[in-house]
């Protein structure tokens, strides 16, 4: 089932059938380094973790993860993921695009898109966007997608000890005129 739709990109419920390319790009390179929590050992694992985000679809109260599949509208290729998770300070948002479709904009659109979505549709207060220092391309994203950089801090987190810097989305009706 679709959430929404943008010009180029639906962002839609994970299916069993996505899991072979989840897994295909879990293995990729800039996941491994940017996300290695989310590399998974082989196809079955990829299967057993959509079966349980899509547990949380229909939840009430919303519960967390919130993961939906990024797709391509022209031919619903699943091309990546964006969704929401619970951390310390907040809800956060997560999100990654296939390597072979990165430097496209489709990062932007389905964080700008989902973020919105997100804010309007789930009550939220504030939406963070977590990422390392060094991940110049992420902090383009969400400056692009209305996050507003906050601070930097060195936390434990993407599976090491890491310098990170944390947005929050600062969306507003007057900013969609």
């Amino acid at each position: 089932m679709n959430l929404l739709e943008t010009e180029r990109l639906m962002i839609r419920e994970l299916e069993i059938n996505d899991a072979s390319l989840i897994y295909k790009y879990s293995i990729e390179k800039s996941m491994q380094e940017e996300l290695p929590d989310q590399v998974y050992e082989n196809l079955n694992e990829a299967r057993e973790v959509i079966k349980f985000l899509t547990t949380n679809y229909k939840s009430t109260p919303q519960s967390y993860p919130l993961v939906y599949g990024v797709a391509l509208k022209e031919t619903n290729t699943l091309i990546g993921h964006v969704g929401l998770s619970e951390t310390s300070s907040g809800i956060e948002i997560g999100y990654a695009i296939a390597m072979d479709d990165q430097g496209k904009g489709y990062a932007t659109e389905a964080v700008g898109a989902f973020s919105k979505w997100a804010k309007c549709n789930l009550n939220l207060n504030a939406i963070y966007g977590i990422l390392k220092a060094s991940n110049k391309r992420s902090q383009k994203v969400l400056s692009n997608s209305h996050f507003v950089f906050c601070e930097e801090v060195v936390m434990k987190s993407f599976g090491g000890k890491y310098l990170n810097k944390i947005y929050v989305y600062k969306y507003s009706k007057i900013q969609s005129r």
